[in-house]
């Protein structure tokens, strides 16, 4: 949006924008652009910012900051970069001593105060005897002219540039010609308030895990020390916490008290062989077991065992660390992971090579105000890139509106697009805003792109060129401030070359690029997503479906996804809907998936992931001699998901240590 801005003197003459002025602009809005690209510097960004406005403008001196509001509802600025803004060796203390942390205090009777009350630009091309200055700030140097610009996204002031003394004035034509720049500085705001809102929620992360190990480190273990027939001697302080009885409740009692009952068996069996063998297995080990307390009620703990021999008596001593806040802050950490990966990448699933590259194009092409051309097949997921694009930019906090243009007349897609004015055509009872509007300082997914109409390739290339619409029935242009992305199926190229798609649009849609990869080239993400269809189908369903077969993993591991992922979760949905028993089987798939298993065509490392999940579960388990948080690294999950998988599998105690 064009700033036009009032001045309280004439206009002086008209600049003369020669000596590569424009190319100039150009390369100085690509520098910012191609460092808004990953991790924001806050200070050489914002300082060639300023160094380009200064350069284009003649200007002898300037000021970028961000605008913020204090409690009491007072705007003030937060500078990023402060150029030939002198004051006296006195005064320049007094400054240096009242501005912490770049922080302006609000000083709202200056001329850069009054861009930031009134949100509105500023021009004084004298300003000694400019009413809105109301003096200058003591030690400040002479000004002789000044320019103030809000810089503003999605209608909301951002930030302020304000630069001083050109030699022949400041004019509302250099304004505009300097919009393009003006924007660059207003998303290069957004993009460094969007790495403060990653950095700390990263910083949270980090003080979660920190506080998480200091819980572990304070937790203090049970030591029970029982004799030879398995009767308890002695029970710490920590033991009776842990356990809920006290130390006289529990002498002289047997200690598979503190055991489930289908372990008493065990732990007897184990006694004798030991007092019969001098061998015991669990002597020298750390364990993973589960214990009982007084009210029933069971826990996760690791227990050490170790033999002292007083005499001619033996003495078992047991010391036990309760897992329960071990296991809960593993499970808050794990959620904080997920939150920060959904902050970035949506509801997106898969860890294939394939998955990962695109994980990596998502990032880089997030920041920034270019459009975006997302090309993959029927059923690949490109609306869910598209959202995690939008996710991961500046305009998250912006609405993300999607429309799919297959099917629609260009009257309607038109008034989907751009809005209408009642009356414009027969219907119209009202006005209506369009999805431009709709979507103003956030994000515009068109899906199906390449099968809008020629006429339809002409609007379309005009709203992206001006940043302008026009309603039907309208006259007057409507200027909306939103990023494009867009999808297709289809080789637009090929389009081109027939003629049936324009060729100025196709290379103005296609400045960013992102494929999508077919599930067929995704190897096991195949698994991973049927496994959570089956966890929203259990929701939805009611069924208590825990997985699926092994056969049935095969088919869908082997099959070659025409449809990708709609499909998959078509199948895998019809699979729980005539599921019988606890696991989804080939009989319950759809008819396509009934017939002799194909070997597929890609490389499929089924060995990397094995088909049947309990199976999997139980060989990691003996892999590891029965240790958990060994299994659960094996599997490449954190343990307290391993033990919700062990519940949910039906494995108890003695089969995850055989």
């Amino acid at each position: 949006m064009t700033h036009m801005v009032s001045q309280s003197e004439s206009e002086s003459q008209s600049p003369q924008f020669e000596g590569g002025w424009y190319p100039r602009l150009i390369d100085a809005i690509v520098a910012a652009q191609t460092q808004l690209v990953g991790e924001v510097k806050r200070g050489p960004l914002f300082e060639d910012l300023l160094r380009a406005i200064l350069e284009l403008t003649g200007s002898e001196g300037g000021i970028i900051g961000e605008t913020l509001v204090d409690d009491s509802g007072q705007p003030y600025l937060r500078t990023h970069a402060v150029i030939n803004i002198a004051w006296e060796e006195q005064t320049l203390r007094l400054h240096e001593e009242q501005v912490t942390d770049g922080t302006e205090p609000a000083k709202l009777e200056t001329l850069l105060g009054r861009v930031l009350s009134s949100e509105a630009p500023v021009m004084a091309n004298s300003p000694s005897v400019d009413a809105r200055s109301a003096g200058l700030p003591e030690g400040a140097p002479p000004l002789e002219a000044f320019l103030g610009i809000p810089l503003c996204r999605g209608g909301v002031m951002v930030g302020v540039v304000g630069v001083a003394n050109r030699a022949e004035g400041y004019e509302n034509e250099l304004v505009a010609r300097l919009e393009p720049l003006f924007q660059t500085c207003a998303n290069a705001i957004c993009a460094l308030r969007a790495e403060r809102e990653r950095e700390q929620a990263e910083d949270r992360l980090r003080r979660e895990e920190a506080c998480a190990k200091s819980v572990l480190n304070g937790v203090v273990e049970a030591v029970i020390t029982v004799d030879e027939g398995g009767l308890v001697e002695s029970f710490n302080a920590a033991a009776e916490r842990i356990f809920g009885y006290t130390e006289s409740d529990i002498s002289g009692r047997s200690v598979s008290l503190l055991m489930p009952n289908r372990m008493r068996l065990v732990f007897e069996q184990h006694l004798d062989q030991y007092v019969g063998s001098g061998r015991a297995r669990i002597l020298g080990q750390q364990l993973e077991v589960e214990a009982r307390r007084s009210d029933g009620s069971t826990f996760q703990a690791t227990l050490s065992v170790s033999e002292v021999r007083i005499g001619e008596r033996i003495l078992l001593t047991g010391i036990l660390r309760d897992l329960s806040e071990h296991i809960e802050a593993e499970k808050k950490i794990e959620g904080l992971r997920e939150e920060v990966q959904r902050k970035r990448l949506g509801r997106m699933i898969g860890s294939s090579q394939s998955m990962q590259q695109l994980y990596q194009v998502i990032g880089e092409v997030a920041f920034g105000n270019w459009t975006v051309l997302i090309k993959g097949e029927t059923g690949s997921g490109k609306e869910l890139v598209a959202r995690a694009i939008h996710a991961a930019s500046p305009r998250s906090d912006e609405p993300f509106v999607a429309v799919n243009c297959a099917g629609l007349s260009d009257p309607l897609l038109h008034s989907q697009l751009f809005g209408h004015r009642r009356g414009a055509f027969t219907g119209a009872m009202r006005d209506q805003r369009g999805l431009f509007q709709a979507a103003d300082g956030g994000t515009l997914f068109l899906d199906e792109i390449g099968d809008i109409s020629n006429k339809m390739q002409t609007s379309l290339l005009r709203a992206l060129q001006e940043g302008e619409i026009v309603r039907i029935g309208d006259t007057r242009p409507k200027q909306v401030n939103v990023r494009v992305v867009a999808a297709t199926n289809r080789d637009l190229e090929m389009e081109v070359k027939a003629g049936r798609f324009r060729e100025d649009l196709f290379y103005r849609l296609r400045v960013a690029r992102v494929a999508v990869p077919p599930l067929r080239e995704r190897g096991n993400d195949v698994v991973m997503l049927a496994e959570a269809v089956l966890a929203e189908a259990r929701v939805t369903s009611g069924k208590t479906v825990t997985g699926l077969s092994r056969e049935a993993t095969e088919r869908l591991l082997s099959h070659d996804w025409p449809g990708n992922v709609r499909e998959l979760r078509s199948a895998v949905q019809h699979g729980v809907i005539h599921c019988q028993g606890d696991r989804v089987d080939v009989q319950d798939l759809p008819p396509e998936f009934q017939g002799p298993v194909v070997e597929p065509s890609r490389s499929v490392v089924v060995e990397a992931q094995p088909l049947d999940e309990r199976e999997r579960v139980l060989k990691a388990l003996d892999r590891a001699g029965g240790n958990r948080s060994r299994a659960a690294r094996d599997l490449g999950i954190g343990r307290a998901t391993l033990y919700r998988r062990l519940k949910s599998l039906g494995i108890d105690e003695s089969s995850s240590e055989r």
